[in-house]
């Protein structure tokens, strides 16, 4: 805190900042909160996003758009905040680390090692960012930080105050380095960390899945349901003995071509206790009413084996991670750095994480069909990684990607949205929808759709009004990732995208009536907005519309401008 001249003060003054140090936290940080330009000019107009449809990138209609967006992160975490409140699976960053060098700016200025008041500065500006991505996480939500040394504790107590301390799952060390700094005093420092919390953790879990190649190997076979090995159901250990485990001890019941069992006593089924050659009695994994309750046809195989039956179970792709990750793919220089310099050419861009820790990562905490944010995009591995599990299995991950284009950390010409993280994209999807179309993946990969920061002004003008109406209908667009537009009306609108999902935008009430006709036409279930200064409910407007209507409110951040534009 800056020192203060209280000898001015009045009597009102002093109460007043008395009550405040009263309720100032008695754990935690403590910092001088300072001002950023961006964070009062999202205040004072509409954040809103501006296509660059040169940048488009259309491969396939069948597969998921992604996001690029070109300006501030602060700007871009306040329109995704009316557009993708509660539908983000997961958040993963990786943040200026503060270390004095020239990374990063704030109000337009880097940050020097001798500001004295960059820490300040650091946690101001984290701060106003991660209280932002709260709301954007769905309930069984994930937000993982990467940091290193330097603002670790920082970082660690500033999300514990956010997200809470119950939420915190862990830290994760990353050995990335493992020559480590020859320059270091003291340590040479070869690893960096991941700090990992759950939107509500009562409720979150990590998937069933292998990242370690080795143990992956042993997931041999497959199924409808995914890989698995087969593992013996009988367990022969002193501790799983019929005299310490007599619940385990049944017969199973299998039928004479192997391919029934049962519990059920059948007539010319084999009795097949859990017993070995020699006549020692073990155990069953199960208790039997465990047994019952699984599916037998999709968990059970029993094979012959030297003139005796064993049962055997399918024990699907899993894996205990550990909070220490030491493998070499996580190796910065040789799957970070060497990695897209191979890529795009030459050495474009500093300290790039390597491509499978972020995968791994995202492979842990996102489903098949989760949508992955990343608003410090630096050179793009987040989209990189999302694109090549896709490519893996065939899975819909959708990545929103958020970076300036100000600064590439010292190296070419050009910034890092420019030079970088846009032509790894387009290079990683071109290559990608070429291996596909010569048939040697099955799955083509995304779409890219590439949006730049603007705002729009809340002064009633003519030409606000035009941007106002447009801009709003890119962000409602966005909001329901529906993009193709299939009908313009007078007063409306229509979209749609590649899962036959409608969007019906209204702007004013004389469109209500042509709308319902196109809708009652097309005989499809509609997500309609009316922009109106009316504060009336709608719902009876539509109601003879046999539920084909689903009436959604306009943000409130983008109606309060209208408002105030259309006075």
């Amino acid at each position: 805190m800056a020192k203060k001249d209280f000898d001015n003060w009045s009597k009102t003054e002093l109460i007043k900042e008395v009550k405040k140090l009263g309720k100032r936290k008695k754990y935690g940080i403590v910092w001088e909160d300072k001002l950023e330009k961006v964070a009062t000019l999202c205040k004072e107009k509409l954040p809103i996003l501006e296509e660059d449809t040169e940048k488009e990138i259309k491969i396939d209609d069948k597969k998921p758009v992604n996001i690029l967006r070109e300006g501030d992160n602060y700007h871009s975490l306040s329109v995704l905040n009316y557009t993708h409140k509660g539908k983000v699976d997961v958040i993963y960053i990786d943040p200026p680390y503060n270390t004095g060098a020239k990374t990063w700016k704030y109000n337009n200025d880097y940050v020097e090692k001798e500001d004295t008041w960059r820490h300040s500065k650091w946690l101001s500006f984290m701060e106003k960012r991660l209280k932002l991505t709260k709301k954007l996480l769905t309930n069984k939500g994930f937000l993982i930080c990467a940091i290193d040394a330097n603002e670790l504790f920082s970082l660690g107590l500033l999300l514990d105050e956010i997200y809470g301390e119950q939420n915190r799952i862990g830290l994760v060390t990353v050995i990335h380095n493992p020559k480590g700094r020859n320059l270091s005093k003291f340590f040479s420092e070869n690893s960096e960390f991941m700090l990992i919390y759950a939107k509500n953790i009562s409720v979150a879990s990590f998937n069933d899945v292998v990242i370690d190649e080795e143990k992956q190997a042993t997931f041999n076979m497959s199924d409808d349901e995914g890989k698995y090995r087969l593992e013996p159901f009988m367990r022969v250990r002193t501790s799983w003995s019929r005299k310490n485990k007599p619940k385990n001890y049944y017969p199973i019941y299998v039928s004479k071509n192997l391919k029934e069992l049962t519990l059920e006593k059948k007539k010319d089924y084999y009795e097949i206790y859990p017993k070995t050659k020699d006549g020692r009695e073990w155990a069953w994994k199960n208790i039997p009413s465990s047994f019952s309750n699984l599916n037998i046809n999709s968990y059970f195989v029993a094979l012959r084996e030297d003139d005796e039956i064993k049962i055997l179970h399918k024990y699907r792709e899993k894996q205990v991670f550990k909070n220490v990750w030491t493998n070499k793919k996580y190796q910065s220089e040789f799957h970070g750095t060497n990695l897209l310099k191979k890529l795009l050419g030459k050495n474009l861009f500093e300290y790039p994480k390597s491509l499978y820790l972020v995968q791994d990562i995202i492979k842990i905490t996102a489903k098949k069909n989760s949508t992955i944010l990343d608003f410090f995009a630096g050179s793009g591995t987040t989209a990189h990684s999302v694109l090549e599990l896709n490519k893996e299995d065939g899975g819909n991950r959708k990545f929103i990607l958020c970076t300036n284009n100000e600064n590439n950390n010292g190296n070419g010409s050009g910034g890092i949205m420019d030079e970088v993280c846009y032509p790894r994209i387009k290079k990683v999807l071109d290559e990608m929808d070429k291996e596909a179309k010569s048939k040697l993946v099955s799955n083509r990969p995304g779409n890219l759709k590439y949006f730049k920061t603007d705002f729009v002004d809340a002064e009633p003008t003519d030409d606000n009004k035009r941007k106002m109406v447009a801009k709003s209908t890119e962000m409602l667009c966005l909001k329901e990732e529906c993009f193709d537009e299939v009908k313009k009306g007078t007063d409306f609108k229509i979209f749609k995208n590649s899962q036959d999902k409608y969007l019906g935008i209204i702007y004013d009430d004389d469109g209500i009536e042509p709308l319902k006709k196109e809708i009652k036409k097309l005989n499809k279930q509609f997500v309609v907005y009316v922009f109106s200064l009316d504060e009336s409910a709608r719902e009876e407007e539509f109601e003879d519309m046999n539920g084909l209507v689903e009436l959604m409110p306009i943000p409130a951040v983008i109606l309060n401008v209208y408002k105030r534009i259309f006075k």
